[in-house]
């Protein structure tokens, strides 16, 4: 799936102190309430790391704590979703009403091993781009968009902001017993996608908690690599999205390696 890495110039890092769609409070010890700005340093600090690389980058941090919604230079920059487009459609059918068994398996295999025939069939039993327009709708998503070409859902376009507001909604509009399914789905996450493809990358790779890789190539000459999730197991008190658009001439292995240190460079101030 795809995450977008940006060599432009650092810009101000936008921290909005909104409480991000009425967000339940996890149950935290005191002392994590002091660290209030963490979110903010941990977008700039990634921003700064990404005006030296070749690419596009896009990062977005939740502290669903105090509810501040730090967004990096390019968090509301359109890119195509690559397999985040999974989680994005999951929280949107989990929302509409209860799941037949065949649509829990099928979720299962999206979310975990990234598999994309799974994907093809919730794609086709549920109204394919009403998934994404029904969660652009309820979710109140402003960069995501169904794909242009009838059936190509990994080219939703969609954004670091947008994920991270779909991970907070999870966290904190979701019913219990179905937010703990989608959850547990991501955690069991193997190293290996369905494909072959190692999704061992960004949050993923640095012990994050309930993460949604993505990736895609080679699609407009780029590597889109994404990562995006829950990355406090205990409290699950920050959401975090990283998006990258790299050089396809990276290859999923060098691109795989810069977004795994600009998630390390992320989690840095969120420990």
């Amino acid at each position: 799936m795809s995450v977008a890495l940006c060599g432009c110039a650092p810009s101000a890092v936008a921290t909005l102190h909104e409480q991000p769609r009425a967000a339940v409070q996890p149950s935290a010890p005191a002392q994590l309430a002091r660290h209030t700005g963490a979110p903010a340093h941990a977008v700039e600090a990634v921003d700064e790391r990404a005006a030296e690389l070749d690419g596009e980058f896009g990062v977005a941090v939740i502290d669903r704590v105090t509810g501040e919604f730090a967004r990096g230079a390019n968090a509301e920059l359109p890119m195509y979703s690559a397999s985040l487009v999974k989680i994005i459609a999951a929280v949107e059918l989990v929302e509409r009403g209860p799941l037949t068994p065949q649509d829990r398996s099928l979720l299962q295999r999206a979310l975990g091993p990234s598999d994309d025939e799974a994907m093809n069939a919730l794609w086709d039993r549920h109204g394919g781009e009403s998934l994404i327009t029904g969660a652009v709708a309820r979710m109140h998503l402003q960069q995501t968009r169904p794909p242009d070409e009838t059936g190509r859902w990994g080219q939703t376009t969609t954004s670091a902001r947008d994920l991270a507001a779909v991970f907070d909604h999870l966290l904190s509009q979701v019913s219990v017993a179905d937010r703990e399914f989608l959850l547990s789905a991501l955690h069991a996450a193997p190293e290996e996608g369905a494909d072959g493809v190692d999704q061992d990358f960004g949050l993923m790779a640095v012990d994050a908690h309930a993460v949604k890789s993505g990736w895609m190539c080679c699609q407009k000459g780029k590597v889109w690599l994404h990562s995006a999730g829950v990355v406090d197991p205990e409290h699950r008190r920050y959401v975090v999205a990283l998006l990258s658009a790299q050089p396809s001439s990276a290859g999923y292995g060098g691109a795989g390696e810069e977004l795994t240190e600009a998630a390390r460079t992320a989690l840095t101030p969120l420990r």
